[in-house]
């Protein structure tokens, strides 16, 4: 009789003791997603390049316009690795330089006063040399002997310093001083025998003459020099068009300011060729590029391409090193719109590459025959189409048995996405105009926004017409059963084993949890794009809002987002409206432009309407609409003197001045924090381990103002209240390093805040010696009484005035040395806010989001002493100046996210969660946060399956020995 349950005991056994270690499971690269981006690429800085002599495939190389140094696997568009090099940036307008040799395994990077080198297989760092200030110009040698040494023109305290460091260890092998003094350094050039130094040196009249200073390679002595006679043409820097030393043949190449002429120099020859530009387009030439090979001894050709705003063209030279002149030897006919060149070599052979956003063209350099051709086809990434022009392009061509060929070529878009396309054919889009997120915004899918709309069409018809309405609304729907009929399965077995992550095939549709939303941002090129937050980031859609000049920044002050439209608000006045489902822009709203205006202040009337309030550029607000907000509402704005003035509502028009606030002497305010506009409030008290109440001092008029004073380094927090503008707590901190960020936040009855400062801690030690500077986490927490059950002065005053005497608040304050800078801060929002909130921070230094939960920060933690037992029940625990981050606070989990400056947290339908999403320079990241832990949810490790398994067994067993014991119970009774 044991037998036959064996196997049923068993099978329940396996059922549910992997159920047990699934419901822990972490969901970490599940539920969270990160676009890991380079940035821009840049036209000097972007190459194919082998990692090492063995290797038969290339990685594609580039340093960005945010300065990022990566490797980019040509196959699938990976990033292999990266390494950013911001901190070494001195100029706004700093470009870097990348370097690399072939058959050499590293690549050399220039930032700011420090030369790189990399492993350009891994990115490990093989060597670092700082010089004597900004580098102006990098070069390889490829010499037998000096293989890879690296040239470079720095610098610093009024001269100009030509170096060359060796390749194994980057240790100085010569130094080259210029003693002449007003140069302006200009590049270096590597020969076989020599080095060239050019500069810039102002003529008597007008423009500049370049110098070319020759170097002897061995021993960096000044061999001879020359002066050329450019200064006609050169007026600076930027009348060269092309220095390049790949060849046998150094090259310089400038031309005048109206692209009349163009003239071409050998370097080591004083002849100058001299190059009459005919114009080909009836529009002006907006550049010339020159594209020449990068191999020492590929032969000495090159091409300069001619663009216009409608229309391209090129013509091929060839070098005669002995003369050392250059001739034109065939043109590339006139196409429209803008097209890219690239330059590949194969042994010694150049190929020019021509990519239009129709066609790819393989060229020699020897004849200007087609060697091959093909038809671009449309590439479209989640909805992420290629646009018609081109930026810039690299190319790598293999040859097939000499007859055939393949090209592959990166692709540089105007606005910023890098495409790889293999003899026409789009391999992958790498979406780099994410890079560089100034304003954010999460949407909600209106799912029933249509039938909201249809409904309202036939609640205004008569009732034949509303009648017709429907039928034919009903007859439209049912060309969507069969569809719906087809889902039905995927999405019984998506209900069970869940949505794989990351799916392309997933609908745009609402969740049961509210997880699935849309995040709408906008970049500093003019571009918006959507993604699905819900879905691993996916693109939905993506569109160029806004035409930005090179070397501009779009400044969106803030996305306002209202049912299925986005309004973004840019400074100047400028006003976008979007549909959030398709990315189409909308009529701008009514009066949204005006010359005098500043920027908008988003509001809301009594009724809910959202509302814009102009503002001018000296802090005025301009007249509004009737009722376009509350009788009661104030707004605060900021003037150029440094003051900020709260304005109320006069005669149901205009807004007249209630109070200015003025920061103390010397000091500017920084910034202003008021609480977000979602912040529900769960409990208006906190309750104490002892059963008693500490009643929050709860405002909805409250605002922090941070203030800094340079000259006295410090730091003042204001606390104000915008109707009356009263002070209601202020504190101030000295000894801050003002050049750091100082972010804030406000939410419920506490804020927060980090700075860079004397700690305000007292020493270990009886001494008086000061403690060194360290990074800060204040938080202050605001009651009504320091007295539990008491409400201070208000007592039980259901309702009360901010223009009657206004209690002040009691604040308690707590101070944390931190063992990582702070750039931003913010906190996670729930629907009701009844789950306990978490504070978020972006760590730039260790490149992370991390979630400190609130009670590591409490302002209530006992000082000096251990807690007492009803505050161990409240959670509280002994204060400790230290405050390390723990690893599980990292919701980044080991992903590297680069460039973080803002978090954005939403709530979900879900209470325990929060929808977040951090964004920057660089990277763009998401993921959900559930401070206590996913209380009203199952985790995605819960097998469904296994649960029904075991209830079915568990079913099958009832039904198997159901009969048995009733049968036992009956024999029992008959043999009793």
């Amino acid at each position: 009789m044991r037998l036959p349950f064996l196997p049923l005991i068993l099978s329940l056994q396996a059922l549910i003791t992997p159920l047990v270690s699934a419901i822990f499971a972490d969901e970490a690269y599940q539920v969270d997603y990160q676009h890991l981006l380079l940035g821009a690429p840049q036209r000097d800085t972007t190459f194919f390049h082998r990692p090492s002599a063995t290797s038969k495939a290339s990685l594609l190389y580039t340093l960005s316009e945010k300065l990022v140094l990566g490797a980019v696997n040509p196959k699938d568009g990976a990033v292999v690795w990266r390494q950013w090099l911001k901190d070494f940036k001195r100029d706004e307008d700093e470009k870097g330089f990348l370097k690399a040799l072939g058959g050499q395994d590293v690549v050399v990077s220039a930032v700011g006063a420090e030369i790189q080198a990399w492993d350009a297989a891994d990115g490990r760092l093989v060597w670092s040399r700082r010089g004597e200030g900004p580098v102006r110009s990098l070069e390889v040698v490829d010499i037998e002997g000096m293989k890879g040494d690296v040239v470079a023109v720095t610098e610093g305290n009024g001269k100009s310093f030509v170096t060359r460091l060796s390749a194994p260890s980057g240790e100085v092998a010569w130094k080259h001083e210029d003693v002449s003094s007003g140069d302006v350094p200009v590049a270096v050039l590597a020969s076989s025998t020599h080095i060239y130094y050019l500069s810039l040196h102002s003529a008597l009249l007008m423009g500049d003459k370049t110098k070319v200073t020759v170097l002897d390679i061995l021993t960096g002595k000044q061999t001879s020099q020359t002066t050329l006679a450019s200064d006609s043409e050169i007026t600076s820097k930027d009348s060269i068009i092309h220095i390049s030393s790949a060849t046998s043949a150094p090259l310089l190449v400038w031309t005048d300011s109206m692209f009349k002429s163009m003239k071409i120099n050998i370097l080591g020859n004083k002849h100058i060729t001299t190059v009459n530009i005919a114009n080909k387009d009836s529009a002006e030439i907006e550049s010339i590029t020159v594209h020449a090979p990068r191999v020492a001894n590929a032969l000495p050709h090159f091409l300069v391409h001619y663009q216009t705003s409608t229309s391209h063209w090129a013509e091929v030279y060839h070098v005669d090193i002995a003369k050392g002149t250059a001739k034109l030897v065939f043109e590339l006919p006139k196409l429209g719109g803008h097209g890219a060149f690239s330059t590949s070599t194969v042994d010694a052979n150049v190929f020019f590459t021509r990519n239009t956003y129709s066609e790819v063209t393989l060229i020699s350099s020897v004849s200007h025959g087609i060697l091959d051709r093909w038809p671009v086809k449309t590439q479209s990434e989640g909805n992420l189409a290629v646009s018609e022009d081109i930026s810039h392009a690299v190319s790598e061509v293999v040859s097939r048995d000499g007859s055939s060929f393949a090209v592959r070529s990166a692709l540089a878009l105007p606005f910023g996405d890098w495409v790889l396309i293999r003899n026409g054919d789009p391999v992958w889009v790498r979406p780099e105009s994410l890079a560089g997120v100034v304003a954010v915004a999460f949407a909600d899918i209106q799912s029933g926004a249509d039938l909201a709309k249809e409904l309202a069409v036939e609640s205004h018809d008569n009732v034949l017409a509303a009648y017709i309405h429907r039928v034919r609304r009903h007859l439209r729907d049912l060309k969507e059963f069969p569809a719906w009929v087809r889902q039905i399965p995927s999405r019984v077995i998506g209900s069970f084993m869940g949505d794989k992550p990351g799916s392309q095939d997933q609908p745009l549709q609402r969740d049961g949890f509210g997880f699935r939303k849309i995040l709408i941002l906008a970049t500093e090129k003019g571009r918006v794009t959507a993604l699905d937050a819900g879905n691993q980031g996916r693109f939905i859609w993506s569109v160029q809002a806004a035409k930005i000049p090179v070397g501009s920044r779009w400044n969106v002050t803030s996305i306002e987002v209202e049912g299925d439209s986005a309004l973004l608000l840019v400074a100047g006045a400028e006003a976008i409206l979007i549909e959030t489902l398709t990315g189409k822009t909308r009529a701008h709203p009514p009066g949204s432009v005006q010359g005098s205006t500043e920027s908008y202040y988003p509001a809301h009337s009594q009724e809910g309407v959202q509302s814009f309030i102009p503002v001018s550029p000296d802090g005025t607000p301009s007249k509004i609409a009737p009722h376009s907000i509350g009788k009661t509402a104030t707004i605060v704005t900021r003037k150029p003197s440094g003051s900020i003035t709260g304005w109320v509502l006069k005669d149901g028009l205009e807004l007249a001045p209630a109070w200015e606030f003025s920061p103390a002497p010397g000091e500017e305010i920084i910034a202003l924090t008021s609480r977000p506009p979602h912040d529900p409030v769960a409990s208006i008290g906190k309750a104490l381990g002892d059963r008693n109440v500490l009643y929050k001092y709860l405002s909805p008029n409250l605002l922090l103002v941070t203030a800094v004073s340079v000259a006295a380094s410090t730091a003042s927090i204001y606390l104000l209240d915008t109707i009356t503008g009263l002070v209601l707590f202020t504190t101030t901190h000295s000894g801050v390093d003002t050049g750091k960020p100082i972010p804030t936040t406000f939410a419920e009855n506490w804020f927060a805040y980090s700075l860079f400062s004397d700690p305000s801690l007292p020493s270990a030690n009886s001494s008086t010696a000061p403690l060194p500077k360290a990074h800060q986490l204040i938080i202050t927490e605001l009651y009504e009484s320091p007295l539990p059950n008491d409400r201070g002065p208000l007592g039980s005053t259901a309702n009360f005035s901010s223009l009657d005497t206004l209690p002040l608040p009691h604040a308690l304050s707590a101070a944390y040395v931190i063992p990582a800078p702070i750039s931003h801060l913010t906190t996670t929002s729930t629907l009701q806010g009844i789950t306990p909130r978490a504070l978020l921070a972006t760590l730039p230094s260790l490149a992370a989001l991390i979630s400190i939960p609130l009670p590591f920060l409490s302002a209530r933690r006992p000082v000096g002493r251990d807690p007492t037992s009803a505050e161990q029940e409240e959670g509280l625990f002994r204060y400790t100046p230290q405050l390390e981050f723990n690893p599980q606070w990292v919701v980044s989990h080991k992903r590297e996210v680069l460039g973080l400056k803002g978090v954005t947290s939403t709530p979900t339908l879900m209470e325990s969660t929060s929808a977040v999403v951090a964004w920057g320079e660089v990277d763009v990241f998401g993921t959900r946060v559930s401070p206590i832990g996913a209380f009203d949810t199952l985790g995605r490790g819960f097998s469904r399956i296994q649960l029904i398994g075991t209830v079915l067994a568990l079913g099958l067993g009832t039904a198997v020995l159901g009969p048995m014991v009733r049968r036992k119970q009956i024999n029992g009774m008959w043999t009793s």
